[in-house]
């Protein structure tokens, strides 16, 4: 099984802003907080994908094989110190440095969270193996788009998310979502990226 083919409107968005429904998803996931970009978040980041194929290989061959390697970010700040938060100035009006992220990748919903601690008993040799942990989440009614290109030009793209929202009656109710459909690593260029920007909404 593969999850993206499986879950096809989940990994699709559209170049302008849309609203959608989004179902409960289950993922392997790692806490994570401060600036996206450093070298713990990259070591993390590729960390999970490592972690990700090592519980798959635990089901190869079974009928509960699957694959699976998108990795998504979830992001929030603590509201009680920073107050709320909007989608079009998501990254701009707070320092970074209190970011809390969640970085995750979407699994069958039947894999638990034994089967990732007995995954993480066996592969000691994967950074923060005893970190990773199930983690389940409902999006519900969204408002998304697909930024291409550098994570730089979102603060273009999620004012227009905004804008949109605002629009529509609506306002931001949750983690700020991000969905990487192409891969990518500390230095290399952001150009051919694609990303789901997605985040929940609820009416004004």
């Amino acid at each position: 099984m593969n999850i993206k083919q499986q879950y096809t409107d989940y990994y699709t968005a559209s170049n302008e802003p849309e609203i959608v429904e989004i179902s409960k998803a289950s993922y392997i996931s790692i806490l994570g907080s401060g600036s996206p970009g450093t070298d713990i978040f990259y070591t993390k980041k590729k960390a999970i994908a490592a972690f990700t194929e090592a519980v798959s290989s635990s089901l190869a061959g079974t009928d509960k094989a699957f694959t699976s390697n998108i990795v998504e970010i979830f992001y929030w700040f603590d509201e009680d110190k920073v107050g709320y938060i909007d989608i079009g100035n998501f990254y701009t009006t707070v320092d970074l440095a209190l970011l809390k992220y969640r970085i995750a990748i979407r699994i069958p919903e039947f894999i638990s969270d034994e089967q990732i601690k007995a995954v993480a008993g066996q592969r000691q040799d994967i950074p923060f193996a005893d970190a990773f942990e199930h983690f389940e989440y409902t999006a519900g009614k969204s408002v998304q788009l697909l930024h291409r290109g550098p994570f730089a030009g979102e603060l273009e793209t999620l004012p227009a998310l905004q804008r949109f929202a605002t629009a529509n009656g609506l306002k931001k109710t949750g983690m700020h979502h991000e969905i990487h459909l192409v891969n990518f690593e500390k230095g290399q260029s952001q150009a051919h990226l694609q990303t789901i920007l997605r985040d929940p909404v609820s009416e004004i």
